[in-house]
């Protein structure tokens, strides 16, 4: 059972997108969810498990102040697509689905990366991999509510 305090809304910071291997996420006006196949002419999208990745604000500031960390605006340093904050998204099990914006609808696939360490990545442990289920644009701004049971 979830916290009465933890928070169930949250919002989209920024949005990003790579469209080649190994390259860092440059951030982006827009980003279009495609259902069951993730952000559109992003390197990363396919029919997997991991379609949208997510990573809240609090979490990067965590880790920069940790690590004393430089990272390189107008990206997302750590791969993720989108940027959140306001929800702890990695303290929801798998299997909760959520709104960004009015038409995007998500659902926790992964939490973290099972099998790899970097204690740099944050994603690793506090990152969220998500699947569209129902595709849509997402833009900084939008607001992001859990969908209840």
């Amino acid at each position: 059972m979830l916290e009465k305090t933890m928070s169930r809304e949250g919002k989209v910071v920024k949005v990003c997108k790579c469209e080649k291997r190994e390259m860092l996420k440059k951030e982006q006006d827009k980003i279009n969810n495609i259902t069951n196949f993730g952000v559109e002419g992003d390197y990363h999208a396919g029919r997997s498990h991991r379609q949208v990745s997510l990573l809240g604000i609090e979490s990067l500031e965590k880790i920069v102040k940790e690590r004393n960390l430089n990272l390189k605006d107008g990206y997302c340093n750590f791969a993720q697509k989108i940027t959140i904050k306001g929800i702890e998204l990695y303290k929801y099990p798998v299997g909760t689905k959520f709104r960004v914006g009015e038409s995007v609808l998500l659902e926790i696939t992964e939490i973290g990366k099972a099998g790899e360490f970097n204690p740099d990545n944050i994603m690793l442990t506090e990152g969220i991999f998500a699947k569209v289920l129902e595709g849509g644009i997402v833009v900084p701004g939008d607001e992001l509510t859990i969908v209840p049971e």
